[in-house]
């Protein structure tokens, strides 16, 4: 049974086989405008833990998707093909003006966006701010030295520095924070996995 990997998203096929059920108020008004959801990391079976993102950035509402009950799967890399379709007035915010600016920067890499550019680059619903971050997803990575990955950081920040751009390290369940691991402040780091965060000494060994 093959997983599906964190920060994808899902277009329902059937919002009631949600659960738990009935859902919360806000939720219910988000999926009629927009039925996606995201995948949570978390044990995979007959149901994929999946979250709903609300109008706000404090909504967030955990459920469970029964395995096959979707449309479609829409991978962060997935989310890119959809910046063309962009309208031209939420192109021109800051975030969707500096993602356009580090594309060419991260051609040698496997990687995506996840977040709400994914979100309204996928649903078409205007969630990204003035203040939005770039959340980016690396995946199939080659393990990067410290150095490697702080010049990586600091080549992304020196175009359009205003927006800061949020480098995740992804393989299966398991994520870490590329920033994190570049500054080097600690010998030990956190590590996202299917049953938690972890504190773990080299974050490329999982």
């Amino acid at each position: 049974m093959a997983l599906i990997p964190p920060h994808t998203l899902i277009e329902l096929a059937d919002v009631a086989s949600l659960k738990p059920q009935p859902l919360l108020s806000w939720p219910q008004k988000m999926l009629t405008q927009a039925p996606y959801v995201i995948v949570r990391r978390g044990k995979q079976g007959t149901q994929i833990p999946v979250g709903i993102r609300g109008f706000t950035k404090s909504q967030r509402f955990a459920a469970f998707l029964p395995r096959n009950k979707w449309r479609k799967l829409i991978s962060p890399q997935q989310a890119l093909t959809y910046l063309p379709k962009l309208a031209q007035e939420r192109a021109q915010l800051p975030a969707f003006t500096k993602l356009q600016k580090i594309i060419s920067l991260l051609n040698n890499y496997d990687w995506g966006v996840s977040g709400s550019l994914q979100f309204e680059l996928v649903t078409g619903l205007p969630v990204v701010s003035l203040t939005s971050d770039i959340d980016v997803i690396l995946t199939n990575m080659q393990p990067l030295s410290h150095q490697e990955a702080r010049a990586l950081i600091e080549q992304l920040q020196v175009s359009y520095p205003a927006v800061h751009v949020d480098i995740q390290v992804v393989s299966g369940q398991n994520g870490f924070s590329l920033e994190e691991f570049a500054q080097q402040r600690s010998t030990t780091i956190l590590l996202k996995t299917a049953t938690g965060p972890k504190l773990v000494s080299d974050p490329w060994q999982f």
